[in-house]
């Protein structure tokens, strides 16, 4: 904890003793709360290869998918700790923050870095999902981190990493019915990836950001959020999970998942499989269904969406190229394997997009 964090802290129990003076029952609460595992957990290892690292878009089934792996591992929940609203020493990653995987990033960003992955802070937002008292390892699940994987990838190279993809086009209604922003104008708010990845798509960008319909601008911010990994990311490092096929056959998502981590890092993690119930539970931050992704409901944004919304969206996909993964389909194109591009190991190379 550093200092400003102390005097922040020691401020807020002032105010709480005040409070609590005048209505004692906030005393019990606050015991209450004391004595979930959410704040009393024990963490023996800070190693950063002992962190999973699970990362993807918004409303791509993130925290589904990390409330099954922290039972099946055993292992603390570290729920999107670069929200900085809550995190507030985070805030220096920006969310879609670029860097290029030949250069080193800000000072301050490398030391937020360091600060999660090593799991060296708590927080009461961070650890709210948390359930395990003696973790033997974290979960750091985010959606802010996509298009700094490459870099991710190469500074901690024990660090396994989880990258979720699902189809852009339910992914971005979704976020539209939840009245979310598009965040088009943020990712672009960075030379670096405007002027070096982004740079062939100018055009497309331009004319997609202005568009009156929310929906093909949320795609766009998907593709913005999604071209700079699967570009540059190598499918020997990171490994892909497309919500899809987890929703169709999540055991067998759970076996690939443990082949991966067995490679990377044998007899290092041991990945039980848990209840059958936990895969039928929605997740703690599903706010439009009652139960679990189930296979049917994969196709219900063909019906949902109009055609010409639906047209409209995917165009922007098919503009990023990105259409060989994602089209017109319910179901991915392509296995998990062949999603990864692997280009471009080094920040001048990253800087020339290939032909799209």
């Amino acid at each position: 904890m550093t200092a400003g964090e102390l005097r922040s802290r020691l401020r807020r129990e002032a105010v709480f003793a005040g409070r609590a003076a005048r209505h004692p029952r906030m005393l019990a609460r606050r015991a209450r709360r004391l004595g979930s595992p959410t704040v009393t957990f024990i963490e023996r290892n800070h190693d950063p290869a002992r962190t999973l690292l699970l990362v993807g878009s918004r409303r791509s089934g993130t925290t589904w998918l990390a409330e099954v792996l922290v039972e099946a591992l055993q292992a603390r929940f570290v729920y999107e700790p670069l929200r900085s609203r809550s995190v507030p020493w985070t805030k220096p990653v920006r969310p879609g923050l670029y860097v290029p995987t030949g250069e080193p990033a800000d000072e301050a960003v490398a030391m937020v870095l360091d600060r999660v992955l090593t799991g060296r802070f708590r927080n009461r937002f961070a650890d709210k999902y948390n359930a395990v008292r003696l973790p033997r390892c974290r979960l750091v699940k985010e959606v802010r981190l996509t298009n700094l994987l490459p870099w991710i990838a190469r500074r901690y190279p024990a660090t396994p990493v989880v990258y979720l993809l699902r189809h852009p086009v339910p992914s971005a209604w979704s976020v539209t019915r939840l009245g979310w922003p598009d965040n088009v104008a943020q990712l672009l708010d960075q030379d670096r990836l405007r002027d070096g990845p982004l740079a062939p798509f100018r055009e497309l960008i331009a004319e997609t950001a202005d568009s009156s319909d929310v929906l093909p601008r949320v795609v766009l911010a998907w593709c913005l959020e999604n071209l700079v990994p699967i570009r540059y990311l190598s499918p020997d490092r990171v490994h892909v999970v497309l919500y899809e096929n987890l929703v169709t056959d999540p055991l067998a998502e759970l076996r690939r998942l443990g082949t991966y981590l067995d490679r990377l890092a044998p007899g290092r993690w041991r990945l039980r499989t848990p209840a059958g119930a936990s895969f039928g539970r929605p997740s703690q931050s599903s706010r439009l269904r009652a139960s679990g992704p189930a296979p049917g409901h994969l196709d219900a944004w063909l019906r949902d969406v109009p055609p010409e919304r639906v047209r409209a969206a995917l165009s922007v996909v098919s503009g990023f190229g990105l259409d060989r993964i994602y089209a017109g389909h319910a179901l991915p194109l392509l296995p998990p394997e062949q999603v990864l591009q692997g280009v471009a190991p080094s920040g001048a190379e990253e800087a020339s997009v290939a032909d799209h």
